[in-house]
């Protein structure tokens, strides 16, 4: 049935990337104005770890916090039936006010308090970057090698792009960043470079043909031909995240949604924006004008016939 349809991806090329920019434009926008949802890793505050007398749950333990005068705390399971609620910062007399509320409603048999400063998650940004810059190096090095510069300049705008997507997501929902967001920002760009790669090796396995006809052409049929590839592959990987996301706990849910946002942008920027990139770029080389004149000729002759 796929064999049996064709798509101009090139030809509306410039619909995929007015697209982007609205989604971009649109992230950025709430990003400036509403900022990010930022966890206590990175704005500081006290987390509890305790275990209690009996079973309970983590609607019940946020219920009871809340009832404390703290309905934006964060609880979540840790093992070992202990839960750790992660408030801003409290002073003495405010944790012992947590755990009252804990103990008339539940009984608290062990409790640990810490402190976390706004200064850790400093850090971890500032490793997310290096780790990042070091990455986008090393992926240019090597799609440079292995293609050309013009592909590795291609699947960097496309990086670049998908963080920007899931960057904007999260400040639209609001939904809170945490560590466990940034190492599924580490694994998107990871995910996105091998879906991307998948076109590129295509296409240049495709090449020589575009001696032949068009270059648009010739993408247009490497993209189809690892079409089908490239939605299993997807699917694949989006299943178990969605999995993650609708039954794991909430630190497994936090990784799951950045996941499920990443992996849909880099599925969409590998073929909506790195491949009509390149093929933007390659199509103002001298060997391929020629080419593109005839193909835009045979257009007109055709729309002029209709």
């Amino acid at each position: 049935m796929m064999e049996k349809i064709h798509i101009d991806f090139m030809g509306k090329k410039y619909w995929w990337f007015a697209l982007s920019g609205i989604v971009i434009i649109v992230g950025l926008i709430s990003l400036a104005t509403r900022g990010l949802n930022l966890s206590i890793d990175f704005k500081g505050g006290s987390r509890l770890t305790a275990k209690f007398n009996r079973n309970t749950s983590v609607g019940e333990v946020r219920d009871i916090v809340a009832g404390a005068g703290y309905p934006d705390s964060v609880v979540q399971t840790v093992g070992d039936s202990r839960y750790q609620v992660t408030l801003p910062s409290l002073t003495a007399d405010q944790e012992d006010a947590v755990i009252n509320a804990l103990n008339t409603k539940i009984g608290v048999s062990d409790k640990s308090w810490d402190s976390v400063g706004p200064t850790f998650g400093r850090q971890v940004v500032d490793s997310m970057l290096e780790a990042v810059i070091l990455a986008w190096l090393i992926i240019i090095v090597y799609v440079s090698a292995r293609f050309e510069y013009k592909s590795a300049v291609a699947t960097l705008v496309a990086l670049i792009h998908d963080l920007l997507v899931t960057v904007g997501v999260y400040s639209l929902v609001g939904r809170e960043v945490t560590t466990a967001t940034v190492a599924a920002v580490l694994t998107i760009l990871g995910y996105s470079l091998y879906d991307t790669i998948i076109v590129f090796d295509r296409i240049r396995e495709n090449a020589p043909r575009a001696r032949r006809g068009a270059y648009a052409e010739m993408v247009n049929n490497s993209i189809w031909e690892v079409m089908n590839r490239s939605i299993i592959t997807s699917l694949l990987t989006l299943l178990p995240v969605a999995c993650l996301f609708v039954f794991g706990g909430q630190t497994l849910k936090d990784f799951a949604f950045a996941l499920l946002i990443g992996i849909a942008s880099g599925a969409y920027s590998s073929i909506f924006v790195a491949a009509p990139l390149l093929t933007l770029w390659k199509e103002r080389e001298k060997r391929y004008r020629p080419q593109v004149s005839r193909s835009q000729r045979k257009a007109k002759v055709a729309k002029a016939g209709d």
